[in-house]
């Protein structure tokens, strides 16, 4: 009984401290105003053109039940699968360039310069080279998501291993601590906390850019559809078809926070 309630006053004790860490309170407050906000201006403008919340929401309905407006729980897996392949080849090719550019000069000085190059290159053009390499494709938004995406986790993880306490490495020298330990023990726990914020702004910048690919070089999606409501000039059923998947990113980011807020504890 006692170490259960030990237990539940820890995990309440960790939100609280989430949620003070991460302003939530204030967060909330800003989002009320801004609603408060678009439902004032949404007065002004017709409910195809500028919708207000309870517009928005209606038509968020209306794209989910209504079959002639397209499937929307395939086109929304299709857009999050697509998005979860890209981000987790920018995280895994970034992360290990990255790491080998901060600890080889010789590495760094060859990749440098791409690098400077990948993050100059709008995401825009590279969806429309893919587009006329390939041709539209499920492959288009991947790849689009990959090449955008890679340079970007490469820098940060890049400026996070120069970052790398030196005496902590000079004293496994002198212990003769293994290599392998070395990643596990002293190396891995320091790049972590470059890793998620790589992790928590690549994913959304992988969204964006995805949502540009799909308009342009996918059959499918969420950005496909909204392209297709763009066409007919129909706003309100565009954001309709937006709103659960920016809610889900936004999710998602807060779950990675969490989750760098439960791993890093010990600094």
């Amino acid at each position: 009984m006692s170490f259960s309630h030990e237990r539940d006053t820890g995990a309440a004790n960790a939100v609280v401290s989430y949620v003070r860490e991460r302003n939530l309170a204030k967060k909330l407050g800003v989002a009320v105003v801004v609603l408060g906000v678009w439902q004032l201006v949404a007065q002004f403008f017709p409910y195809y053109v500028f919708p207000g919340i309870g517009e928005l929401l209606a038509a968020t309905g209306t794209v989910i039940s209504d079959p002639q407006f397209g499937s929307y729980t395939s086109n929304v897996v299709a857009t999050f699968r697509r998005l979860l392949v890209g981000f987790a080849i920018s995280v895994v090719v970034g992360g290990v360039v990255g790491t080998l550019m901060g600890l080889s000069e010789r590495f760094e000085a060859f990749l440098r310069s791409w690098i400077v190059l990948g993050l100059s290159v709008p995401a825009i053009a590279v969806a429309f080279a893919l587009i006329m390499s390939i041709g539209i494709s499920e492959w288009v938004p991947v790849l689009t998501v990959v090449i955008v995406g890679v340079p970007f986790v490469i820098l940060n993880m890049w400026e996070g291993t120069q970052e790398l306490d030196p005496e902590i490495d000079e004293m496994a020298d002198f212990y003769g601590v293994g290599r392998y330990q070395r990643f596990r023990d002293i190396m891995l726990p320091q790049l972590l906390q470059y890793l998620f914020p790589s992790m928590y702004w690549g994913l959304v910048v992988s969204w964006k850019v995805l949502f540009i690919a799909e308009v342009f070089g996918a059959g499918s999606g969420v950005g496909y559809m909204v392209n297709f409501w763009f066409e007919q000039q129909r706003v309100d059923l565009l954001l309709g078809w937006v709103l659960i998947p920016v809610l889900l990113i936004i999710l998602a980011q807060e779950v990675l926070r969490a989750a760098e807020h439960e791993l890093l504890a010990w600094q």
